[in-house]
């Protein structure tokens, strides 16, 4: 039967299957699992893992399949009784679900069963959330504050530990604060869920021991600083266009942060807060040559360094009018470089620039260092921040980070 007339007859947002032991079972299973994959070593977080209900919260989610017209979404819903099992087995397993596309409810837009899009919120895998709980060193007592709500299952997670009342939970997302504010409170937990832009964080309930953000960010916004009391501890993403890595940083006095980028990787959505809006390319361009195959921004510990001098930047794919495949990096002011794919005999490949910006130059810098300093990953690279600013630095080399003003 079609979702949409499933839909119809839903009486709720929330449809809650009484799987009596077998969901239990499952999240039983799942805890178990990331004791066994080293995810979890402290039993109080086993216990959390085994005892929230994810089917509750995560009513329907969507896989995403390849295809060669591009990746499409199927749907998998509880309101759908031939998709029960599947459903619920994949609700606790080890893995991200994703919840919404284009923003709107996967059950919404893929109503049909399918579709294609972008996808905008998701409830992360299991093994990161409980691998973050643990590096964040949570203790009962601790206030925490959550950035990026999703479904609200991490809220759960955090209530159970610690207590709903210590935690607050931020989404700019009105549809997922709602929707989650709602699960939470059919299994009695009441963690305070806020609508609002995550980057200035929740002052009326500061000062926060913890700040977790399953979100990505160039910088860690000062407001998560300022709201966490001296010895707190932030852990958040610090990502652009190229590359970035979870950082652990612990606040001082007077508002100053120092961390470290952590050596297992992760990376989540970009926040959604609305971004500049990018010019069209630039016209006009110049010609170069280079040795740098454009496929080594795949390369998470280059783009890590590449992120640093294009902080604005991300990659695209083109095909040339000779037809030949090229990729590169833009940025919102219109700037743009094209590197060819294939190579020329020489081992060289044709560069295109254009805008206000040699883009390609600043790969090139940031190549040059990464090659001297040994290649270095992320785990080499420390943070700081100030109220004057922040900075990512390796050895004697400092690079600032750009921040954005909260409207």
């Amino acid at each position: 039967m079609p979702i949409a007339s499933l839909l119809e007859g839903a009486t709720s947002s929330v449809k809650r299957f009484e799987d009596g032991p077998g969901a239990w079972a499952l999240a039983e299973r799942l805890a178990d699992e990331l004791v066994k994959s080293g995810d979890i070593s402290d039993p109080a977080w086993r216990e959390a893992f085994a005892s929230v209900p994810r089917h509750v919260l995560v009513p329907h989610f969507a896989y995403l399949v390849d295809t060669p017209q591009g990746s499409r979404y199927d749907l998998v819903s509880s309101l759908d009784p031939d998709q029960h099992a599947e459903w619920l087995n994949g609700v606790y397993a080890n893995e991200t679900l994703l919840t919404q596309v284009e923003g709107r409810p996967v059950e919404e837009i893929f109503a049909g069963g399918s579709g294609f899009g972008r996808h905008s919120s998701s409830s992360t895998q299991p093994g990161l959330m409980a691998w973050m709980l643990e590096t964040a060193d949570l203790r009962e007592g601790q206030r925490v504050l959550e950035i990026g709500t999703g479904t609200g299952y991490n809220a759960a997670l955090l209530s159970r530990r610690l207590g709903a009342g210590q935690v607050t939970s931020i989404d700019i997302d009105a549809q997922l604060t709602g929707r989650a504010r709602e699960r939470l409170a059919t299994i009695g937990l009441h963690p305070t869920i806020v609508t609002a832009d995550g980057r200035a964080g929740y002052a009326p309930n500061a000062l926060y021991d913890r700040v977790l953000a399953t979100c990505g960010l160039g910088y860690v916004p000062p407001a998560w600083i300022e709201q966490t009391r001296s010895g707190g501890l932030i852990l958040t993403n610090v990502t652009g266009g190229l590359g970035g890595a979870m950082l652990l940083a612990r606040v001082g006095e007077g508002n100053i942060a120092q961390g470290r980028f952590m050596e297992r990787w992760a990376g989540f959505m970009p926040s959604r807060h609305t971004t500049a809006h990018e010019e069209s390319f630039a016209d006009t361009s110049t010609v170069t040559r280079t040795r740098i195959d454009p496929d080594l921004l795949g390369d998470a510990a280059f783009a890590f360094l590449a992120q640093l001098y294009l902080p604005q930047a991300r990659r695209y794919w083109t095909t040339d009018l000779d037809g030949q495949d090229a990729s590169g990096v833009k940025t919102p002011d219109g700037s743009w470089a094209r590197v060819a794919e294939q190579p020329d005999a020489d081992g060289s490949r044709r560069v295109e620039m254009g805008g206000r910006r040699r883009l390609w130059d600043r790969v090139e810098e940031a190549h040059a260092v990464w090659e001297n300093e040994g290649r270095p990953g992320w785990v080499h690279f420390a943070f700081e921040a100030s109220p004057d600013g922040q900075t990512v630095s390796l050895g004697d080399r400092r690079w600032q980070i750009p921040m954005e003003e909260i409207a």
